[in-house]
């Protein structure tokens, strides 16, 4: 029997909580060697795209694919669990929350790992559908005093402060601009959906600043300007295999020799405690984390597990 759920069913049973748990768990046994990621592939129309992207938990004996598609703007999410023992189909989930707190939980592990201790002011640049659980997962790994936000809609990052003020119980304050939210911000958070020239600059940054990009996922894509990867002390992604291909930024340095790609350490190992993530709390550090298919794999194994200890979704004969 395979179990089919939609994102009203994991919305029911999955937390920011739990996805935390299981994304660090991911995170550490993909460091010690016993999970794979596929890396993402896309196939462009001429109305839209498809993109494939997978991975394997070997120590929780599943493997999976993520599919999704955007038309129009519209994207639709999708994860397929297999058990990996008899190629047996054992989930096939709607994606589209999965994704929103994978997104928010790995995020919030790149500041557990590499932001100061002591960090308690964010700066989140984009207040769209991905903004509110980047908050709510980063507002579990610290303690938060202020978030300064900005979009460029007066209006959206108006009510967005106001929501998550209520929310979260936290300041969340709506800024004037880029550089009023990223001035003296302990971590600057970049999550807006589309972007092509740079919203945040180097000199803007503070010493012990953690940059954690998150946005859009190709080369053309531009979050942040050469002074921040110049003055950088650490480049951490969640792929080395797929920055070449969906970090803007870090190609656009390499290409011109401002950074080696040799420069880049991945977030599994920081976590599995192989690299150390902080040297000391004045390092500036540059976090790009594009979305792997092996978190994906993990978000949608909690999903089931706690879908079928709730006895949610409907289960069929495949």
């Amino acid at each position: 029997m395979a179990l089919f759920l939609r994102d009203e069913e994991v919305r029911q049973v999955v937390d920011m909580e739990q996805m935390l748990a299981a994304i660090e768990t991911m995170q550490a046994r993909f460091g010690q060697g016993e999970a794979y990621n596929l890396p993402r592939r896309k196939i462009i129309a001429k109305g839209g795209m498809l993109a494939v992207m997978g991975g394997g938990l070997f120590y929780d004996g599943v493997m999976g694919v993520k599919t999704y598609t955007v038309v129009k703007g519209v994207y639709s999410f999708q994860v397929s669990l297999y058990d990996a023992g008899t190629g047996r189909l054992l989930c096939y989930t709607q994606a589209n929350r999965l994704g929103q707190l994978r997104t928010g939980a790995t995020t919030a592990l790149a500041v557990k790992h590499l932001a100061k201790g002591d960090a308690v002011t964010v700066a989140i640049l984009g207040t769209g559908y991905q903004a509110p659980t980047q908050l709510e997962a980063v507002r579990q790994v610290r303690n938060l005093r202020q978030v300064r936000a900005f979009s460029r809609n007066a209006q959206r990052r108006q009510q967005f402060a106001e929501t998550m003020t209520d929310a979260l119980g936290v300041d969340v304050v709506a800024a004037s601009s880029a550089q009023e939210a990223i001035a003296g911000s302990d971590v600057v958070i970049c999550i807006a959906a589309t972007m092509t020239e740079p919203v945040v600059q180097g000199d803007w940054l503070a010493p012990g600043c953690t940059v954690v990009a998150a946005g859009p996922t190709t080369w053309r894509a531009r979050e942040v300007d050469d002074a921040t990867l110049t003055r950088a002390d650490k480049l951490v992604v969640d792929s080395i295999e797929q920055a070449p291909l969906e970090a803007g930024d870090l190609a656009s340095a390499a290409d011109r020799g401002l950074i080696q790609w040799s420069q880049l350490q991945e977030l599994r190992q920081v976590v599995a405690g192989n690299v150390k993530g902080r040297d000391n709390p004045r390092q500036i550090i540059y976090a790009k984390m594009m979305g792997t298919g092996v978190a994906d794999v993990a978000a949608a194994k909690l999903a089931y597990d706690r879908a079928k200890a709730a006895g949610v979704g409907v289960e069929m004969e495949w």
